[in-house]
This record gives C-alpha cells, sequence and structure tokens, in this order.
C-alpha cells in the first residue's frame, strides 16, 4: 500500500478538496489491509476541528453509521459487509468521522481482483427528494388532518402536534387511522404512552382510549413500537394474518403486501405471536419460523437509514421506492448479488443510487419512474 499517496488523499477527504476520482480511489485504498492502522495515526496527526463534529444524541448507541471497513470474503456473490460497524466504532472513529462529514453515506463490496468493476451508465432527468415526516389522521367520526400542514400545538381534533410526532389528547371519536403516504412517516404517542413510528406506505388504527381489560391495535406496512408495560393490560397488534401480544416491550413489524412474510423482531422484553410462539430479544418470527438477527437493523429506518442484510437487488429496490414514492421497472437480466449496508435517508435518489451502482446497476431515473438494467 502507498501510504503517503493514502496520507494525502486523507488530507484531501478531511478538507474536501478531494475530486470525485480520489474520493473513489481515497475509499479503495481503505478497504486494503492494514489502512485501519494508518488511518488512526492520521487521525491523531490530523485532528478534526471541533467545530467539524455533529453532536449525537443520547440514544447514539442504536444510531448505525455509514462507515464499513471490513475484510470479510464474501460467500457467494459481493456483499456489502455491515456487521462489524459497532464492535469497530471506537477503533475507526476518526474515519467515522470524515465519513460523517462529509454528510453521506457509503457502502462497500468485494470482488474478486480479476474482475473488472462495470462502468456504470445511469441517466437522471429529473431527481427526487427524500421523503419526510408527515401523515394523514382520520377519525372514525370523519374528521381528518394532514399532519405535513398542520402547526405544532393542540389540534383541534383532538391531538397535540410537536414536530414530526403527535400525541393523543382527548379526541371527539372512538378510533383514529394513521397512515403514511409513500414519502412520509409518522411519530405517535398513544393514550396509553405507547411510542409508534409508522414507516413510509403503512397505517395504524387505535382506538382513542383504550378499554379497561386490553389494548389492541391494527397494522398495515411497517411500525416500530416502544410499548409502555401494564401488567394487567396486555398490549395486542394485528397485522396481516399474526396476532403480537406483549405487556412491555421494544419491537418491529413489517407486513407490507409486497413482501414475502409478516416479519416481528424483538429489540427488548419478550412478545407471543399468535398465542404459541414467545420470542426473546435478538429474535424475529416470520413464515412460522424464529431465527436469531441483528435486532438493531431492522428499525435503522426509525434512525434515519436504509440498511441492508444479504438483499437481493428487488428488496433494496422496493425500499427505496416506498421511501421516495417511485414506480421501479426492470429491464433485461437483473443482477443477482446481494447487498448489504448503510445508506442515509436523507439523500436524493440519484445520490443513493450512485452508491450502489459500483456493483454494475445501470439506472434511468425520471421523476417518479426509475428503471434499472444490469
Amino acid at each position: 500500500m502507498d501510504e503517503k499517496r493514502l496520507e494525502l488523499l486523507f488530507i484531501k477527504y478531511l478538507n474536501k478538496t478531494a475530486t470525485e476520482a480520489e474520493k473513489r480511489e481515497f475509499f479503495e485504498l481503505i478497504r486494503q489491509s492494514g489502512s485501519d492502522e494508518l488511518l488512526r495515526t492520521f487521525s491523531e496527526k490530523y485532528p478534526v476541528a471541533e467545530n467539524l463534529l455533529i453532536p449525537l444524541p443520547d440514544d447514539a448507541s442504536q444510531q448505525i453509521f455509514a462507515a464499513v471497513l471490513a475484510s470479510e470474503k464474501p460467500e457467494a456473490a459481493p456483499v456489502f459487509s455491515i456487521h462489524r460497524v459497532r464492535k469497530l466504532w471506537v477503533r475507526y472513529a476518526a474515519a467515522v468521522l470524515v465519513l460523517i462529514i462529509a454528510g453521506t453515506s457509503y457502502l462497500f463490496f468485494h470482488k474478486d481482483n480479476k474482475e473488472k468493476v462495470a462502468v456504470v451508465r445511469s441517466l437522471v432527468i429529473k431527481d427526487v427528494l427524500p421523503g419526510h415526516s408527515g401523515a394523514i389522521l382520520t377519525l372514525s367520526n370523519g374528521r381528518s388532518i394532514v399532519l405535513d400542514t398542520a402547526r405544532n400545538g393542540r389540534l383541534s381534533e383532538g391531538f397535540t402536534k410537536s414536530d414530526d410526532k403527535i400525541t393523543v389528547d382527548n379526541a371527539n371519536a372512538e378510533y383514529a387511522t394513521l397512515v403514511t403516504p409513500l414519502g412520509r412517516q409518522q411519530q405517535i404517542t398513544l393514550s396509553d404512552g405507547t411510542k409508534v413510528w409508522l414507516n413510509a406506505g403503512s397505517s395504524l388504527r387505535f382506538p382513542i382510549k383504550f378499554s379497561a381489560a386490553q389494548r389492541r391495535v391494527e397494522i398495515t406496512g411497517e411500525a416500530y413500537f416502544e410499548v409502555a408495560r401494564n401488567a394487567t393490560k396486555p398490549f395486542f397488534v394485528s397485522a396481516g394474518s399474526e396476532e403480537i401480544k406483549v405487556l412491555g416491550t421494544h419491537f418491529n413489524v413489517n407486513a407490507y403486501a409486497d413482501e414475502q412474510m409478516v416479519k416481528t423482531t424483538l429489540l427488548e422484553g419478550s412478545v407471543k405471536i399468535n398465542d404459541k410462539t414467545l420470542l426473546q430479544p435478538g429474535e424475529a418470527y416470520g413464515n412460522g419460523i424464529v431465527s436469531k438477527v441483528d435486532a438493531d437493523a431492522s428499525v435503522a429506518w426509525v434512525f434515519g437509514y436504509f440498511q441492508f442484510e444479504h438483499a437481493d437487488i428487488r428488496s433494496v429496490m422496493r425500499q427505496l421506492s416506498r421511501w421516495y414514492g417511485v414506480e421501479v421497472r426492470y429491464e433485461g437480466k437483473i443482477t443477482s448479488e446481494l447487498f448489504g449496508g448503510e445508506i442515509q435517508r436523507n439523500l436524493k435518489l440519484s445520490e443513493v443510487l450512485d452508491l450502489l451502482s459500483g456493483t454494475g446497476i445501470h439506472y434511468t431515473l425520471n421523476d417518479k419512474m426509475l428503471i434499472i438494467r444490469s
């Protein structure tokens, strides 16, 4: 490895003077063996100015940083490696800061040295902005409100809005339904204190006040729950054909109609699926099977990231389609390569596609139509 060259590129990247070609060269070099110690040395030699650091929230341990410096060999098709990110966070703090300062996310992939990386051919006619907070709230009495344009404070419909969050207050209705169109997500606090995050293209039907015996809600799409503990009043979530029972816990439910199954992932506490299968933290249930998973990966979307784990191109594009509200079409033979890694959800769609294009994906983007070729 050319250490002097890596040092020069490190400085240029830190100072934001690197060209696109130099950025690509930089990330190619830091994937090579021995680069980790060099990066640590460079970070001590060229400290990052404090005014460039981005403060992290208290729950930063759940934030998933978009920096991958992995050296594992792929099992089959090239796979972006993400599984060591948290373990390597301290060791690679400087390199991660460089990535954060750059304001974007990067994915890395492994290819046989004998292979040549495909030349990427893409065309952007009209770009698409990322989604944002917003939803439509409809009450059982017929009243509705578009939360995207509602002001902060108490709403006349009996809810309180605070930026990207709403709280059930004392609405004059029995039930309400919260719907997030494509390109939107929303957080809500229910009357018992339970917090729910709705991903794009999802819905949550809930009672304004829960009954004395139980708490029950229904969802479509994807939702993350932090259920308020109440041992005398169990909490039920209906998602497609699945029913999830909890007393107080954190879990994610992916029940999109275009996915292969309803998938429940437990982060904390315990849940029972269909009154028979008990999950432990770090386990997921789908199609009658319990498996060990990286539970944090299931809620990356809550913290502003796409996270892919051995995902095929169609799975990746389904996530992008929901968040950016685009239609995806495929032309020609579709790549069988698997993807893994993280990308920030606040990027334009073309920027996300460029990060994926290292595998030879070609695309045409024209507003709400995305055509994928390989």
